[in-house]
């Protein structure tokens, strides 16, 4: 009975290593970094089941171990036949590298002094400083893990980054995984939202680091505060924790849990933008919202001080300009301080973040027209800035000296009151005044990552005929891409890099960054020639009911996905898709004057076809196209004798009160909308 009770209450070493990396390394994770922040909580959950703990964890590394030492016996494990000859199932070493993690700990400082105590401590050892015998050689098993996790599984299990350089070369990289504690992960996302943090436009590292201490103190750790208000560029714990936030904001989509108020909502930015009129000197500032989140059909219907204010999908994440019958003007706010318009089902929340400093670029990069808002400075190419007027003197000073064609414009209207406009060419330094003003800081990281094609699953594995762009962002320009070693060219000239057309499919394909001979960042990925549909896709069947069907019938209704079995497809029917809601009024509108019907007063059986369904809402109504094709709805004119139907088909396209939104979408639907407006005019 001894020894069953003995038996049970004992996990060997390789079942510790499987656990430890199955919750790591994971599909969930798949295009996500991964860190083996291990924690004794975490020991203790993964040996519940067996009734053993983070001690027991801890002897068990240490009996796996011979006289020649744990980091002796943790580099002979890579030389296991099965993994060393055909790398089949998780790394072996996990279990040891688990144990350094754990030996830098959750509290105290993050000193290398204090983390060799720590770990001699762990070993039932005295608590001596000085570096562990063998232990500048773990750092070959920390490359592996991330060839293993980035090459052999191309990222579908998670990504894993040895990212730590210098002085820290060693413990640095076992502490790094420590660097933000679960709790602290969880409530990222509130202090982004609060901070005005989004991915569209990424703000310097340094100014990420003073927003985060801003908005964070009652969130973060103090040992998490104090790495962030370093400011020396060699501190590289603090660059890694920049790194590892900054990866944690590119993956968040702006959806933020609030548990106190048991509500969701989807954060977003309001940015400035502006026609500019250097010949007028006159500047006109609007309002668009960007978010990760396609936006609702219908468009948005913003709560801004009571008044009520729209705007529809324009692009790229960016909305239209916001209006209320004519264009919000954003002079009227003092960009000082910060604004929220929250939609009116409260879903939905856009912020214009306070600053003293705005920075603005042409916008034809993002496909906007005029000048447009971005969070971070550029380097070496044309900016303009918008500062507070206790800002100018300063500013002057450094345009000056660090920056080219550094200019005061003359602008007599559409400023708020108290701020003006500067222009500059390029800017060459930030030395000056980033410590006073981070949103002046340039970027000082170096980021490689994938953009566009099509995914096959959540890892980097994409179609051959519709591959990823690679894009390469380098504070000082100096690292060069290469795809299977061979250098790419940017021949867009902005980091962005295309593929080349002949690589093998089914192989994985290795992308590194370099600075000479350095890998400072890499990534791999897979091109698929094709995948046999019905067997990839992982999605249950559902039958007409909505329920996962457990029986395989051939000859029963069910969908899987986009794949639809055991039903005959009814012929279209326009009638069941006129957007009617309950008792909601809908007005249809046809080609010629007087071609008008208003659902549900009137029958919709009607012997003209319907162009427009305008539907009539609380505060807003919304014109819908709903003809048969564009040329086939240009306005017609004709002879109504019906006066009442003719001033209501008049009244309605004209829309005196401006109450009715144009049909989103589709820019021809919008001009076709205006030709139905001017032939009203006509009538």
């Amino acid at each position: 009975m001894k020894n069953n009770a003995l038996q049970r209450n004992t996990i060997h070493y390789s079942e510790w290593n499987d656990k430890i990396a199955q919750y790591f390394f994971k599909p969930e994770k798949a295009g996500r970094t991964v860190y083996l922040y291990v924690t004794e909580e975490l020991i203790n959950s993964l040996g519940a089941d067996n009734g053993v703990g983070c001690q027991e964890f801890i002897q068990t590394v240490k009996n796996a171990t011979s006289i020649n030492g744990i980091c002796k016996k943790a580099l002979g494990s890579m030389q296991n036949p099965k993994w060393r000859y055909q790398r089949q199932g998780y790394p072996p070493y996990i279990g040891y590298l688990a144990l350094f993690v754990l030996a830098a700990g959750t509290e105290g400082d993050f000193s290398p002094n204090a983390y060799y105590p720590r770990l001699r401590e762990l070993l039932g050892e005295k608590p001596t400083s000085g570096q562990y015998p063998d232990f500048d050689k773990m750092q070959t098993l920390w490359k592996d893990l991330e060839k293993w996790a980035n090459v052999d599984k191309s990222g579908e299990l998670g990504i894993f980054k040895v990212n730590i350089t210098g002085k820290w070369v060693h413990v640095g990289i076992p502490i790094a995984q420590t660097l933000l504690t679960e709790k602290e992960l969880k409530v990222l996302p509130i202090i982004f939202a609060e901070a005005g943090l989004e991915t569209i436009s990424l703000p310097s590292e340094r100014h990420i680091a003073s927003l985060l201490v801003k908005y964070g103190r009652s969130y973060l750790r103090t040992r998490t505060l104090q790495l962030l208000e370093e400011t020396s560029e060699d501190n590289k714990l603090h660059q890694a924790l920049i790194e590892r936030i900054v990866d944690e904001l590119c993956t968040w989509d702006g959806t933020t849990e609030f548990q106190s108020e048991g509500k969701t909502q989807k954060y977003g930015i309001l940015r400035l933008c502006c026609k500019l009129d250097l010949i007028a000197k006159r500047a006109s500032f609007t309002l668009r919202c960007t978010t990760k989140h396609d936006f609702p059909e219908d468009g948005l219907i913003l709560n801004f001080n009571n008044e009520f204010y729209y705007c529809d999908e324009y692009g790229n994440g960016w909305s239209s300009s916001i209006l209320k019958g004519k264009i919000f003007d954003a002079s009227m706010l003092d960009w000082g301080r910060s604004y929220r318009m929250e939609s009116t089902d409260n879903k939905w929340c856009f912020k214009l973040p306070n600053s003293k400093i705005r920075i603005f670029v042409e916008g034809r990069s993002m496909g906007l027209p005029g000048i447009v808002e971005i969070g971070q400075l550029p380097k070496g190419s044309p900016f303009y800035l918008a500062a507070r007027q206790e800002c100018c003197s300063f500013l002057e000073r450094w345009g000056t000296s660090s920056c080219e064609g550094f200019e005061k414009l003359h602008i007599l209207k559409g400023l708020p009151d108290g701020w003006y406009l500067f222009k500059a060419t390029a800017a060459h330094s930030d030395e000056i005044i980033n410590n006073e003003y981070p949103i002046l800081s340039f970027s000082t990281g170096t980021r490689l990552y994938l953009e566009g094609g099509l995914r096959v699953d959540k890892g980097n594995w994409f179609f051959r005929f519709a591959p990823p762009k690679l894009v390469l962002q380098c504070s000082d320009g100096t690292a060069k891409l290469y795809c299977n070693g061979r250098l790419l060219e940017d021949s867009s000239g902005r980091g962005i890099y295309e593929l080349p057309p002949d690589l093998p499919v089914d192989k994985n394909i290795k992308i590194e960054a370099r600075k000479e001979d350095n890998i400072i960042n890499n990534l791999s990925l897979l091109l698929l020639k094709d995948f046999p549909l019905i067997t990839s896709i992982k999605t249950p069947n559902i039958d007409c009911f909505g329920f996962v069907k457990t029986n395989k019938s051939e000859h029963s209704p069910e969908v899987r996905g986009a794949l639809v079995k055991g039903i005959d497809c009814p012929p279209f029917n326009f009638n069941t898709l006129l957007p009617i809601q309950g008792k909601q009024c809908v007005v249809f509108v046809g080609k010629e004057a007087g071609q008008v019907a208003i659902y549900p007063e009137e029958s919709i059986l009607i012997d003209w076809c319907p162009v427009w369904a305008i539907a009539k809402g609380r505060l807003f109504d919304r014109a819908i196209f709903c003809g048969t094709s564009l040329k086939e709805c240009k306005p017609k004119p004709s002879i109504c004798k019906d006066i009442i139907k003719l001033n209501l088909w008049k009244k309605i396209l004209l829309d005196n009160h401006k109450r009715t939104l144009p049909p989103i979408g589709d820019i021809r639907l919008k001009k076709l909308w205006l030709e139905f407006q001017k032939g009203a005019k006509n009538v």
